[in-house]
């Protein structure tokens, strides 16, 4: 009997664990990342990091976060804002796939000045 109980206790954990959820990352950690990701594009092209620059105010969904730094890496010069695509950190819902429709690269090219 003690060890049916032990083991629904873990069955019943995994399920807890294991469901699906947004991973959101820290505000700090997330600042930092986009921090690192501008100072990466400021460097490559020659300018500053744009001012003013992007500020976290709540965790954002990593997935958005990470579409935003990798939209930030692949910036064409000149870096004078940030692009499109990092409006995403600020959603509070998760966007799901890019539709077929949008072309990543060009909407990464559009930069929010």
């Amino acid at each position: 009997m003690k060890a049916l109980i032990g083991f629904l206790i873990v069955i019943a954990a995994l399920i807890v664990n294991c469901g699906p959820g947004v991973d959101r990352v820290d505000t700090n950690d997330a600042q930092s990342q986009v921090y690192a990701a501008a100072k990466f594009a400021s460097e490559k092209c020659g300018n500053p990091i744009p001012n003013p620059p992007l500020v976290i105010v709540n965790k954002p969904i990593q997935r958005n976060l990470d579409f935003c730094t990798i939209a930030i890496t692949r910036t064409e010069c000149p870096f004078l804002g940030y692009p499109l695509p990092c409006t995403l950190i600020y959603l509070e819902k998760e966007t799901g796939d890019v539709p077929w429709y949008l072309n990543f690269n060009e909407l990464s090219k559009i930069q929010i000045k």
